[in-house]
């Protein structure tokens, strides 16, 4: 099974970012020697539990402290961006780390202040997809048919870092399928169905824009694993915790410790909503999660898995790498 990670950069309680930034680094070199495909990182705002405000820049530091693995970002929400300077900081990286650079983008619009001082003074919405598009002739250097004429992204250089297309619609879909890229589709709670039929509606429009070739397909979902049950356990409701406050206007200034959420006092309200995040996640022991993830591959006919590790503290978030890691060597 093709594996890859999906992270977030969490600051755990009683830790701070520069720490985070540390973790991150040590958690992609030992990716790097487990084989794991890729390695990307989430763009989130105002996200006080995360450091991973800007991908491109935490890229670029994973990129100086590995040397094989492919390295992106999961995604850049481009609808607060100008194209032009996004292609100029990917080119960079390129010419620095060429062939290990990855583009992933979306178009989530934030917290709707966060939307407005990223988008200040812009007089209309940017067009997502006009954006890729942009980034295609960008990145190919097609200066003659851009709409702003002989315009080049500079430094120029010989490569170009593959694209991907983030999203859980139709919409997303067929705009990947259309440009012939990569869709990844994240599992957030939606029904098998509507999971299978965006997929099938991938697969089918990039067929028939581009025949013979079904495009890829990668499924991100979060997992939780450990080498015995009270630690997966713990390792659930924090990471459960972590989901009900997100989204919270009074969340978190940390990503809080299992200890944290015992001592707490819970309601009701939000037990129910924690088992109704239960879907969102992939939890047992190494074999279980890894049958699990297989089931998922063999169920949405995915090209490779993109596991989110976003359990709390250091040693458990390596020793999730290496048990999957092991689990995957063993059945190859």
């Amino acid at each position: 099974m093709k594996l890859s990670i999906l992270d977030y950069v969490p600051i755990f309680q009683d830790c701070n970012a520069t720490e985070a930034f540390n973790h991150a680094i040590e958690l992609v070199q030992l990716a790097e020697q487990l084989n794991f495909e890729r390695y990307w990182v989430a763009e989130h705002h105002q996200v006080y539990s995360v450091a991973s405000s800007a991908p491109e820049i935490v890229m670029m530091s994973l990129l100086e402290q590995t040397r094989s693995i492919q390295i992106g970002s999961g995604g850049v929400m481009l609808g607060h961006y100008s194209p032009y300077k996004i292609a100029e900081q990917f080119k960079i990286m390129e010419a620095r780390h060429p062939e290990r650079v990855n583009i992933g983008t979306g178009h989530s619009p934030s917290f709707k202040n966060v939307n407005q001082a990223l988008n200040e003074h812009k007089l209309q919405r940017a067009d997502y997809e006009t954006q890729i598009e942009d980034l295609i002739q960008y990145f190919n250097g097609d200066t003659e048919h851009h709409r702003f004429k002989n315009i080049a992204v500079t430094p120029i250089v010989e490569t170009k870092p593959p694209m991907f297309i983030l999203g859980m619609s139709k919409n997303s879909a067929s705009l990947a399928a259309e440009k012939g890229l990569p869709f990844v589709i994240a599992l957030m709670g939606q029904s098998t169905d509507q999971i299978k039929n965006v997929i099938a509606h991938y697969r089918q429009q990039f067929e028939a824009l581009h025949p013979n070739n079904q495009g890829y397909v990668i499924v991100s979902t979060f997992v939780v694993t450990a080498d015995n049950q009270e630690t997966i356990n713990d390792l659930e409701l924090a990471l459960h915790f972590w989901l009900l406050r997100i989204n919270y206007i009074d969340q978190p200034q940390f990503y809080a410790s299992p200890q944290f959420v015992k001592e707490r006092h819970l309601s009701d309200r939000e037990i129910n909503k924690m088992k109704q995040n239960k879907k969102r996640v992939i939890s047992g022991s190494p074999n279980d999660v890894y049958q699990q993830l297989q089931q998922i591959e063999s169920l949405y006919g995915a090209d490779e898995i993109m596991i989110q590790p976003h359990v709390y503290g250091e040693i458990n978030r390596k020793q999730l790498l290496q048990l999957i890691a092991k689990e995957n060597k063993k059945s190859t």
